[in-house]
């Protein structure tokens, strides 16, 4: 392996800490002590557990819908999932599970909470919070974002196999950061222990999901590497932990081919007749309008149709989740998930129609290119890493050096065209369609500011910027176009708090402060930094973008809020082409 890349993982090899094993041995122990409930929906069923149920849907050949919900208030939660149940009852279309969607606070213990920006969402506050919503009507309620792998998701784990939900998330998102929690080895030392704990519930078919666009899968720029990492963290969860793994993805992949090109590599690879690879496909939003919105339609249905076509043609175990054509511009209300969900119901009807016109072998080529070339990434991440000393035995070791891995240098250190290379150039395979977007917008905005004669104009401004949450796609873009127009630009990586922004800015002697949000996080981390500043009575230029949005008071959905930020000081125009105008007028 490459010298330099080899001293980077050696590098991120973790000091001393809890052998991993024993930790997982603690964790089957905590399991083996307690009984896992059993959910209203699978009490009035005909199932033993939600895996038989699913497994069924499969073999029937019935389309799996999932459905993400997040209201303001748990009240409001548990009100939606008795409508939805409603929905079911009035129409005869099917919803089969409910992922619910709480408040990044609920990722961190309670003394925590208080000092951290409240997200859009409602928050739960202990096991009956849980188990109100499994017992609200009969669907299947499952917890996956901040949760397993979170600050307090040893707690919440439990939380959730009591109340008796079936699947329990996100392994990925043991890449996010959160505000104030800063002690990785405690946090990933519960993560291994509650990995044993869904271990120790295996027998009854409890599962550990992933969603891989939230975590390293979304920094990637070619589909075969989300196969690869994929198997990652199915070897970690399933070999090294013992526990079963179920896989969603898609929300950050736009073209059908090779959004099922992995969904087809994935089940070649992990599938087995016990445990099914594949959960969800997420439906894209990066082609949706934000103008004229019921022309996002047409690529929904058309998106939904495709998957479910190559679903009824392999049976391989894939569900869809529809989105609402609102994504784009507003988190949607359930009435808009209501159209979505009876769209791709109906246009299930006439899938069947099409399979006898269908030809599949193109998609079955890209399916064998990406297991193969999966299969390498997997196997060069093992090689690395146990050629740099990591022990590829210890599941906690393994989980502290991909945390401390910087996602981009990940794909191009293990991708097959640049492992035994001195190059960081990866060579895509099958292109992934977001950082495809992502450089060409920022290609777009680097042109029209040229035609501006902006080129240049931010010479001499040394700006930091950083993303609040864990989205990375707009910080690349930001600090792509901030550089070409001169600036010396400084990135701060992802899930920065609000405080270290400030000292970020301090040491590198700039007032130029950047800042992404996407998460819903923006109102409140945008009155943190601006108290931060008032008591060091520094005089910051501070420009957010992204999904500027929050709820506000007396709402119970999230409304843009960028022209708030902009009353308290904040610029929040959202737009590079005048953010740039302004800098270059300010002085340093």
């Amino acid at each position: 392996m490459n010298a330099e890349k080899l001293e980077y993982i050696r590098g991120l090899k973790p000091k001393a800490h809890p052998d991993g094993r024993e930790l997982l041995k603690e964790g089957i122990a905590i399991g083996a002590s307690f009984q896992a409930g059993r959910s209203r929906f699978i009490r009035e069923s005909e199932y033993d557990t939600f895996l038989d149920y699913k497994k069924a849907c499969t073999a029937e050949g019935r389309i799996y819908f999932n459905m993400l919900l997040g209201l303001a208030t748990l009240d409001e939660q548990v009100e939606a999932i008795k409508k939805v149940h409603g929905f079911i009852e009035r129409t005869g279309l099917v919803v089969d599970a409910i992922q619910t969607i709480p408040s990044g606070l609920v990722a961190l213990p309670r003394e925590y909470r208080e000092k951290a920006p409240s997200t859009t969402s409602y928050v739960t506050d202990g096991y009956e919070d849980y188990e109100v919503q499994v017992e609200a009507a009969p669907i299947e309620v499952t917890f996956n974002d901040y949760h397993l792998a979170s600050p307090d998701g040893l707690e919440t784990t439990i939380f959730a196999l009591k109340s008796g939900a079936a699947i329990i998330g996100e392994f990925s998102q043991f890449l996010w950061g959160y505000p104030g929690f800063d002690d990785d080895v405690k946090r990933f030392s519960d993560m291994v222990k509650a990995l044993g704990i869904m271990a120790s519930k295996r027998d009854e078919k409890f599962m550990v999901k992933t969603y891989l666009d939230d975590g390293f899968a979304g920094y990637f720029i070619d589909c075969a590497s989300y196969v690869g990492y994929a198997m990652l963290e199915h070897y970690i969860c399933t070999k090294l932990c013992g526990a079963r793994y179920i896989i969603a993805y898609g929300g950050l992949l736009s073209e059908n081919d090779t959004r099922m090109g992995i969904a087809l590599a994935l089940h070649e690879l992990l599938s087995t007749e016990d445990q099914p690879a594949l959960y969800y496909i997420n439906s894209s939003t990066n082609l949706q309008w934000d103008h004229d919105i019921h022309g996002n339609y047409g690529i929904s249905v058309s998106e939904l149709l495709f998957e479910m076509i190559v679903e009824k043609k392999y049976k391989i175990g894939l569900g869809v989740n529809p989105v609402s054509i609102t994504e784009k511009i507003k988190v949607p209300t359930l009435s808009e998930l209501f159209d979505i969900l009876s769209a791709g119901k109906r246009a299930e009807e006439i899938a069947d129609q099409w399979l006898p016109y269908m030809d599949f072998s193109g998609l079955e080529r890209m399916r064998d290119v990406m297991v193969e070339q999966g299969r390498q990434f997997f196997n060069n991440v093992l090689a690395g890493f146990s050629e740099a000393g990591i022990d590829i035995e210890d599941p906690l070791e393994m989980i502290l050096a991909l945390k401390n891995f910087n996602p981009i240098k990940f794909e191009q250190t293990f991708h097959s065209t640049s492992f035994q290379t001195e190059h960081g150039e990866v060579r895509p395979f099958y292109p992934t369609e977001m950082g495809r977007q992502t450089f060409k917008m920022k290609d777009e905005v680097i042109e029209n500011l040229k035609k501006t004669e902006m080129e240049g104009a931010l010479k001499g401004k040394k700006i930091v910027v950083a993303s609040g949450d864990a989205h990375t796609y707009g910080l690349i873009l930001v600090e792509g176009v901030l550089t070409e127009m001169g600036a010396d630009v400084v990135n701060g990586g992802v899930d920065m708090d609000a405080v270290d922004m400030l000292d970020l800015a301090d040491e590198e002697g700039t007032r130029f402060i950047g800042i992404s949000c996407h998460n819903g996080q923006a109102l409140d981390y945008g009155r943190q930094i601006l108290q931060l500043a008032q008591e060091r009575e520094k005089d910051y230029w501070i420009f957010m973008g992204g999904k500027l949005n929050a709820i506000l008071p007396g709402d119970s959905e999230p409304t843009e809020i960028g022209h708030v930020l902009e009353e308290m000081g904040i610029h929040a125009e959202n737009d590079m082409e005048k953010t740039v105008a302004l800098i270059s007028t300010e002085a340093n």
